[in-house]
């Protein structure tokens, strides 16, 4: 047994010997009470005795001593002890018997001349005419119960105590097992098994360690989460940027053979240099985003104005690729608590990946709605070729590329979706990739990716006017 289970095992048991205790010092006090109203009840049946003394002296004592004793008057036995020290009816007296009290006084009984009844504390004397003396003694009924045999208290109290070590192992044992399980699988998890777990014991417990430990099973899981995101993105990045490199190491090697269009060749190199620049600021934001939404800014921001904004720039892009952008603001306020700069790149990052693979001649549609439950949602439509059942999860994943028509030739690094899940969940909202339906259920008529987000505490829900269409 460890320490903590020693001092838990020692509280509990002190415990019980302390209520123990009490509650014999209650029950020694309530015996002798109920032992004084006996004394006090023996001075009354004193004057009876006092009378057959006074009428048939020691004979006459006995007489009534035999005939009390027949009957058991009130449920008492009464001793006469002599002068001798022994019951006149040669009865068996206490093992120990209580001396006279200090202070006595006499009482004189009517109907009982020449006898005197001194009344001590707790045994009342009777003295005869000729002297004789006689003590009433009422000796305490026998308690019932296994307490009231003197040979079986000794063995009940060591069965009290064992109970009371039996019950406070068992509470220490149930308190320290579940530390020492999370203390186990803590250094478990510091040694960098990210397996580590509590055991199921602990976490099927209803109460406050029960929940501790399900709250470190769950830390344990995403810390785990975090470090093999972690070690693929590095293996995502590694491999992103082999791509360009071998692309420029390529254009510097044609450059340097004779007749080579070196101008040609270092336009190559300035723009592989540009996607390495976004590329490593998207690794960059996503990493950023990987480790919490702690350094985001919190403002009320109007969600209509910011789409608007976002919708402007994205139709100038989109014109000049033969697609479009529909986008017809709601008239209804939409005010959110969040970061201007990473909303924007997330919104912006949904948007640019519709118009990539919506086909030349076709729209993206935008569409903003306050929901009933508190969020609002954004709705961004193309009508591409649509993703898998398989990968509509994990397109939100960094670096991922969907293995079909609509991952070809797109140019993108796979990480603008990723961003913006992440940025999403950093403001308590989500994101979903849905596909819309076609003339054919393996023909999908496009994708539509929907933003929740939670609408600000408080804001205004005037609506506003509505402004002239820009489709």
């Amino acid at each position: 047994m460890n320490r903590l289970s020693l001092r838990i095992f020692a509280s509990f048991f002190a415990a019980l010997l302390l209520i123990g205790a009490g509650a014999i010092f209650i029950t020694w006090w309530v015996l002798s009470e109920r032992q004084d109203e006996g004394g006090i009840a023996l001075s009354d049946v004193a004057g009876e005795a006092a009378r057959a003394l006074a009428a048939g002296g020691r004979e006459g004592l006995v007489a009534w001593a035999e005939e009390s004793d027949r009957e058991e008057r009130r449920g008492r036995r009464v001793l006469l002890i002599d002068e001798s020290g022994k019951d006149i009816l040669g009865r068996r007296l206490p093992p120990r018997l209580r001396g006279p009290a200090a202070l006595e006084r006499d009482v004189a009984l009517p109907g009982a001349p020449g006898v005197t009844l001194r009344v001590p504390q707790r045994l009342p004397l009777l003295i005869a005419p000729d002297g004789e003396q006689f003590r009433l003694l009422a000796p305490p009924r026998p308690r019932g119960g296994l307490f009231g045999r003197p040979d079986l208290r000794q063995p009940l109290l060591l069965l009290a105590l064992g109970v009371a070590a039996l019950v406070s192992g068992l509470l220490a044992r149930s308190i320290t097992r579940p530390i020492l399980d999370l203390q186990r699988a803590t250094g478990q998890l510091a040694a960098g098994r990210l397996g580590a777990r509590v055991a199921a014991s602990t976490t099927r417990r209803r109460d406050e360690l029960g929940r501790l430990g399900s709250a470190f099973d769950a830390m344990a899981g995403r810390l785990s989460e975090l470090i093999e995101a972690r070690e693929r993105l590095l293996r995502d990045v590694s491999h992103e940027l082999r791509s360009p490199l071998a692309r420029m190491r390529l254009a510097t090697g044609l450059a340097r053979q004779p007749g080579a269009d070196v101008m040609r060749q270092l336009e190559r190199v300035d723009r592989e240099i540009e996607r390495l620049d976004a590329l490593i600021g998207s690794i960059l934001d996503v990493s950023r985003l990987e480790a919490g939404a702690g350094s985001m800014l919190r403002e009320r921001l109007d969600l209509v104005a910011l789409v608007d904004r976002l919708a402007i720039d994205a139709r100038f892009e989109a014109d000049a690729n033969g697609r479009r952008l529909e986008w017809t603001p709601p008239l209804a306020d939409v005010f959110v608590d969040a970061d201007p700069h990473w909303l924007s790149a997330a919104i912006e990052n949904v948007i640019r990946n519709a118009l990539r693979y919506t086909p030349p001649g076709s729209a993206v549609r935008l569409d903003l709605d306050r929901l009933a439950d508190g969020r609002a949602r954004l709705a961004v439509r193309d009508s591409g070729p649509g993703l898998p059942d398989s990968e509509r999860q994990r397109v939100f994943e960094p670096f991922h590329r969907v293995e079909t028509d609509r991952g070809r030739d797109t140019g993108g690094t796979g990480l603008g979706l990723a961003i913006a899940a992440r940025v999403m969940r950093a403001h308590g909202g989500s994101i979903e990739a849905h596909n819309l339906p076609g003339s054919r259920p393996d023909a999908p008529a496009g994708l539509e990716i929907r933003l929740w987000l939670p609408l600000a505490a408080g804001a205004p829900t005037a609506a506003r006017e509505a402004p002239p269409s820009r489709d």
